[in-house]
């Protein structure tokens, strides 16, 4: 086994032989928390991905009888799907291009953990971005797209953000790579900060940091958070609590520095698993698309939920 044990305990949770373990909806939420609509059908999903016009989400999910994950598109007005990815690798996060012409996504099995580039169409070839023994995943895609933002995980420092360029030498180098685990990096609409995760003060916390980084960071969340993504135009960050709240934060970069408001509840959620991104806002930041456990192993069946 050559991939970081760390990463296959993220991977690899909870699969036996069968059926899926869990199963959960992808559903639209308002600020307030109020059902609005549901996308698809039950399913183990994983990883949430808005496309930048909102027009198709990218899941991750175990399809019965398998053991590994493959990514799916679904249409976010007619519900339909398509399968993206199916080889006996394991692939299970997916970013889009700013224009969503084009897709970076992982794939890794026992021998390599690796990144690769393709159409979102699927009418292209992949092309290999990055192949390595520790694990990898892409988080975000700078609005230029000049760079993609990953976590890697090795057994030295744990999970830290890399940078990949991808023009000139397209050499990946760390930005965040310290004895803490640094997670959940994303580029600001405006491309000039990076909301991520860290570890530092011994809980998960949201920071903010420039770009290119001077190493200076400005703490967002009041108290822990994780998974933080901005609003399409830059004036928020969203992030979940340790309670699952979804927690907003006022963010005004107009002058010459940032400044930041107090987080704010929004509503709880009920995600299956959280190593994964379980939600994504909507393009004007008043819905929010989010993988919400109905159904779990030892737990009492909602047979409501399930009819809904």
């Amino acid at each position: 086994m050559k991939l970081a044990a760390a990463l296959l305990g993220i991977v690899m949770f909870g699969y036996q032989t069968g059926e899926p373990l869990v199963r959960s909806r992808l559903e639209w939420f308002d600020r307030s928390g109020n059902p609005v609509a549901t996308l698809g059908e039950l399913a183990d999903y994983g990883n949430v991905e808005l496309s930048p016009d909102g027009t198709q989400v990218a899941v991750t999910l175990v399809a019965s009888g398998e053991r590994t994950h493959d990514i799916w598109f679904y249409n976010t007005s007619s519900g339909r799907s398509t399968q993206f990815t199916k080889t006996p690798a394991d692939e299970n996060w997916l970013i889009w291009s700013p224009d969503g012409r084009q897709v970076v996504f992982n794939r890794f099995s026992r021998e390599a953990s690796e990144l690769y580039s393709a159409p979102s169409d699927g009418t292209g070839p992949e092309q290999l971005l990055l192949s390595g023994e520790d694990g990898v995943w892409p988080v975000s895609w700078s609005p230029d797209g000049q760079f993609i933002l990953f976590v890697k995980n090795s057994a030295r420092t744990g999970n830290d953000i890399w940078v990949l360029p991808l023009s000139g030498d397209r050499q990946a180098y760390p930005i965040f790579q310290t004895q803490y685990a640094e997670n959940w990096a994303a580029f600001s609409p405006n491309g000039k900060w990076i909301a991520f995760s860290s570890t530092f003060s011994g809980m998960p916390v949201v920071y903010i940091s420039p770009f290119p980084t001077d190493g200076n960071v400005l703490r967002v969340s009041d108290y822990s958070g994780t998974q933080a993504r901005w609003r399409r135009d830059g004036k928020e960050i969203f992030y979940l609590d340790p309670e699952k709240n979804l927690m907003a934060v006022p963010v005004n970069d107009t002058g010459a520095d940032v400044e930041m408001g107090g987080a704010r509840l929004l509503f709880q959620t009920n995600y299956p698993y959280p190593p994964y991104h379980a939600f994504d806002a909507g393009t004007d930041g008043e819905r929010f698309l989010v993988n919400t456990l109905i159904l779990a192993p030892g737990k009492p069946t909602n047979i409501a939920r399930l009819n809904q």
